[in-house]
């Protein structure tokens, strides 16, 4: 297959990834980034020296040719695009690693960041706003397509840190005019995120995973005035002061957009310059379910979601349209664990969807790994447990129980590989019923009725939870 390789050079970092090929569900085999100051570089008056700039770039074309990547796509950002050094940076770097460097538009810039975003969160509805060291870009999304789109000189290299809320906010408003509250704010880039990442911390959020981070607007604003007061952030690995501009444009963006609620998205820029270069059939699909079936090698003309569905949706209580998401995504990944110790397969299952980079919002997350932790073993592990109740709605927990207990009755029937169910379950007032094609022996018959009476506990449950 063909790999490719994106390289990001920003204001602060030189950021590269490689991915397995030119599909959405294609894996990315390799990440990392480097902080960087190319600007530094910029204002030398001989460019064609020994600089940490040039290094990292070299050794990612080293990474690049032990991956066997075919293609490089290399784009700068506000860091080269009015400075008048990048045309001598951009040929140095040319011939000295063979990288044709893509020095794009701010618009440009900000389409890229909201193709990114979309790649990732594929129900992005709002408006995405992406803070480097040299700009600041907005764009609206909504169903798949970006709508307005601006680039702002308001970096965190070049934003004056005494600069007023309301000045701020009266720029951001006056080039970008919004007129209404927007439902979601995306934050993407390094100072944004880390202000995201902070929050976890100051609020002892149970999950790690940073991506689809979903903060009600007016705790996020409580949350924004209090960290003025913080000098810094102590993590394990560092101690690190959160950047006071990224501070100020964020409760700026908030002061302007009003949104209902902000999402923090690893998503931007990076994925986007590989998601423009895909099909238009590749765009359409869902990263999701693709990551997951190329992770199983799920097979959809051998597995029948659709009688699942039918097997599955009569007992849940009244499931939406990401429950139906999670049931689907929960068949296809209970066959990842085939290769792991049979007492651990729960475990090692779920602790794999917490851990995933595959941007699963942090409902589903959960959602997913209640559901296998209950269709690999009679009981959840008690992590998953504690994790899932602090997160999920009491429906949401109760519903992926009866999803999972319903997946083992499924794998008790008829094996470990999901095909199409040979049985039916029946609903009746107090109970449920199994109707199967062929008589069951009676230790897996016990087995299953055990796990019907869950069942049919969890349903009154989520019942006594929508009162």
């Amino acid at each position: 297959m063909a790999r490719i390789a994106i390289i990001d050079l920003g204001s602060n970092a030189i950021r590269a990834a490689v991915y397995d090929d030119q599909t959405l569900g294609a894996a990315e085999i390799y990440n990392d980034k480097f902080r960087n100051d190319i600007l530094g570089l910029l204002e030398l008056d001989d460019l064609d020296i020994k600089h940490p700039v040039y290094l990292a770039i070299q050794y990612f074309t080293n990474i690049f040719k032990k991956l066997d990547v075919t293609t490089v796509s290399c784009v700068a950002t506000a860091v080269l695009r009015d400075h008048p050094s990048a045309k001598e940076f951009a040929r140095i770097v040319h011939e000295k690693y063979g990288l044709e460097i893509d020095i794009i538009s701010g618009d440009r810039e900000a389409y890229l960041m909201a193709a990114g975003l979309i790649s990732g969160v594929t129900d992005a509805d709002g408006i995405a706003a992406d803070l480097g060291g040299g700009s600041l870009e907005l764009a609206e999304i909504n169903d798949k397509k970006v709508g307005h789109l601006r680039s702002l000189p308001l970096g965190t290299k070049f934003i004056d840190q005494n600069m007023k809320i309301e000045e701020l906010a009266q720029i951001i408003s006056s080039v970008f005019p919004h007129d209404k509250k927007c439902k979601n704010l995306y934050l993407i880039g390094g100072a944004l995120r880390f202000i995201g990442r902070h929050y976890m911390e100051f609020v002892q959020y149970p999950l790690r995973n940073l991506h689809n981070l979903e903060i009600d607007g007016s705790d996020f604003l409580i949350y924004l005035e209090k960290l003025d007061s913080i000098a810094k952030i102590k993590s394990a690995y560092q101690a690190r002061r959160i950047d006071e501009r990224a501070i100020l444009v964020a409760r700026s963006l908030m002061k302007v957009l009003q949104p209902s609620k902000v999402v923090v998205s690893n998503y931007g820029l990076k994925e986007g310059v590989r998601f423009d270069t895909l099909s238009s059939q590749e765009q359409a699909k869902d990263i999701i379910f693709e990551r997951c079936k190329r992770l199983t090698s799920f097979n959809s003309k051998t597995c029948r979601l659709d009688k699942y569905h039918e097997l599955v949706s009569e007992l849940l209580i009244e499931p939406d349209k990401l429950t139906s998401k999670v049931i689907d995504l929960t068949i296809i990944l209970a066959s990842f664990s085939q290769n792991t110790d049979r007492a651990l397969k729960a475990n090692f299952t779920s602790e794999f969807i917490l851990s995933s980079d595959i941007p699963f919002n942090h409902r589903l997350r959960l959602m997913l790994a209640l559901s296998l932790s209950h269709a690999f073993s009679s009981r959840s592990d008690l992590y998953i447990n504690k994790l899932a109740r602090k997160v999920l709605s009491k429906l949401d927990y109760h519903n992926s129980q009866i999803l999972g207990n319903i997946l083992r009755v499924a794998r008790e029937v008829d094996g470990p590989e999901f095909k199409e169910p040979s049985f039916a379950l029946i609903l009746h007032d107090r109970y449920i019923e199994i109707e199967a094609v062929e008589i069951l022996p009676k230790p897996i018959f016990d087995t299953i009725c055990e796990r019907l009476k869950d069942i049919a506990y969890a349903r009154k449950n989520a019942r006594y939870s929508l009162r």
